[in-house]
């Protein structure tokens, strides 16, 4: 691409209003001022540290990722100066990401410029994202054309079979990432299901797939992927039956991350126990969201999972009363639980009984009762635990519970506990209280509230909200808004 081109490409694509050149050419020069002597030097400079200088420039709020759009912050810089063209233009990496959407009203400009915007990446290995709502021819020659030089493609809103994926053998060779969207899996070319799609058979490099808003079951047999290859796997907003799933599972044996989406055909069914048994020696993380904890029970009855250290389970509906035994996590070190489905505590201490070595566990929105509470204190439950987060307990039990850790000479410490009570009333402690829990701390155990109704606790929360009552003489149980300030400077 030389320079005359690209002005006149620049030039093309719209109004001075739409490319904010005319009215940011000097807004863009001020902002990347701060850069002039790194970009003197650009020949020395590796292309993502350019990239990211550029992107750093940014006069507009368009995502440094989404290349092929009108206004692109890479084509303002190409009308700015002699000298930025020149830089941008020999940046190779500018160039190589690209999303093509579909349903935008510019569409056929968008697929005019591709050619001409990708031979500015040269040879380099692309990222190519393309999604719509409904079929169009072009979506297959783009990937015919561009798929063999990417390294991560993201295909949403197509079928998965082998009409919408009419691609040679070898079409895919150098991806390692491939996410496929379904966009609700509307059928899109208005057939049925045909072939599979052979394309995704030979993809020596892939390790990670993901599949996300296919809302019917999906036949693997359509997609036959290298499944023991791959050390990722994600099913996000994807609900495919269990027994799709265990089919899938029984191949996964290399995978080291995963998600699922595991939920019945209809609300309130019960999942029923498979005589498969399944083993997924590689798998380390796992992220489950189902309905009830005992269907999330008996969906991982048969599977053995000996070396899983990292679980986060969510469970949306309380309505099944039923516990139902877990199967033994032997080497999980972290547990997170959230959702609102947790319908007992007999279901709360059956989930804590399958992780005797656990390290860490978060219990976003439940409350631990005292008789669960007393046994961690006897170390019954959760020998090792270092870090809890919990929603409520008792001042006096939950006390109690940590100084017999605290003492205990067989069981670990409880070094951490944060108690996510941002919406009840404050009340006071009783000078006992605040006594106890000052030895506590010269212990090394600190209680402090957390704001963790989305996500986990800071680093460093717990420990920086208990401090601050040191100095204050508040219960560090209650978020204490008022202090935040004085807080934040302890």
């Amino acid at each position: 691409m030389d320079l005359e081109a690209s002005t006149n490409e620049t030039s093309a694509l719209g109004s001075s209003k739409s490319l904010c050149v005319t009215n940011e050419a000097s807004h863009v020069v001020r902002r990347t001022g701060i850069h002039t002597q790194a970009l003197a030097l650009h020949p020395k400079l590796p292309d993502d540290i350019l990239g990211e200088i550029f992107a750093q420039c940014d006069p507009s709020d368009t995502p440094a990722e989404l290349c092929v759009v009108p206004g692109n912050f890479r084509l303002v810089f190409c009308k700015v100066s002699s000298q930025w063209r020149r830089v941008a233009l020999n940046t190779y990496t500018l160039w190589t990401d690209v999303k093509i959407d579909f349903n935008h009203s510019r569409i056929d400009r968008v697929l005019e410029i591709l050619p001409r915007w990708l031979a500015g990446a040269k040879e380099a290995l692309l990222y190519l994202e393309i999604s719509t709502r409904k079929y169009d021819e072009r979506i297959v020659e783009i990937l015919r054309r561009y798929a063999p030089r990417c390294h991560t493609l993201v295909v949403d809103g197509i079928r998965l079979d082998g009409a919408s994926f009419d691609l040679p053998r070898g079409a895919f060779g150098r991806v390692k990432t491939l996410r496929l969207g379904g966009n609700g899996n509307v059928p899109l070319a208005g057939l049925p299901p045909s072939s599979p799609a052979v394309v995704f058979e030979d993809m020596p490099l892939v390790s990670s797939v993901t599949f996300s808003s296919f809302h019917e079951s999906l036949n693997r047999k359509l997609v036959p992927l290298p499944w023991r290859q791959l050390t990722s796997l994600y099913f996000e907003d994807t609900e495919p039956s269990p027994w799709d799933y265990y089919a899938i599972l029984e191949q996964c044996v290399n995978v080291a991350q995963m998600r699922l989406d595991v939920f019945p055909a209809r609300r309130g069914a019960v999942i029923s126990l498979s005589n498969v048994q399944i083993s997924l020696p590689a798998l380390r993380t796992l992220e489950l969201n189902t309905d009830t904890p005992g269907n999330g029970a008996r969906f991982l009855h048969s599977i053995a999972l000996d070396n899983l250290v990292d679980l986060e389970v969510s469970f949306s509906d309380d309505s099944d009363r039923t516990a139902y035994l877990v199967r033994p996590l032997p080497a999980l070190q972290r547990l997170v639980i959230d959702g609102p489905g947790l319908g007992s505590q007999l279901d709360l201490e059956l989930w804590l009984q399958a992780c005797p070595v656990a390290v860490e566990v978060h219990l976003h929105s439940y409350t631990i009762r005292q008789q669960i509470l007393d046994e961690i204190a006897m170390g019954l439950l959760l020998p090792c635990l270092q870090r809890l987060t919990i929603a409520v307990a008792p001042t006096q039990i939950l006390i109690a519970a940590l100084e017999a850790r605290q003492r205990s000479v067989e069981f670990s410490t409880i070094a951490e506990i944060g108690v996510n009570r941002q919406d009840l009333p404050a009340w006071e402690l009783e000078e006992s209280e605040k006594m106890r829990l000052a030895r506590l701390r010269l212990a090394g155990v600190y209680v402090g509230w957390v704001a963790c109704h989305e996500s986990l606790p800071n680093a460093g929360e717990v420990k920086r909200n208990a401090m601050r009552n040191v100095e204050h003489g508040i219960n560090p149980l209650i978020p204490a808004y008022g202090l935040a300030r004085k807080a934040s400077a302890i």
